[in-house]
């Protein structure tokens, strides 16, 4: 699994994920629906998950771009040719 596809799991299996400003920790709630095999994806990937997470809340906060990964997010969102007209 990539860490695109943890995300999406993650996403799917209604999980919500925080992580600390300082420490490299993640919490996961409600802890009752993470599988044994997304844990094991998400220890596998958690450097990556939590450096998207900051760059997310980096973005939020000042509104600047922190990585190519955001720019070419931002580019599907506004010029996605499959997206139906006046959805933005």
């Amino acid at each position: 699994m990539s860490v695109g596809d943890v995300l999406f799991a993650i996403s799917e299996a209604g999980l919500t994920l925080k992580t600390s400003k300082s420490e490299d920790t993640l919490k996961v709630y409600p802890a009752e629906r993470l599988t044994p095999e997304l844990a094991a994806a998400i220890n596998e990937h958690k450097a990556d998950i939590i450096r998207v997470m900051r760059e997310d809340e980096e973005l939020r906060r000042t509104g600047i771009t922190q990585s190519e990964r955001q720019v070419f997010e931002l580019v599907r969102e506004f010029f996605d040719p499959y997206k139906p007209e006046g959805k933005a």
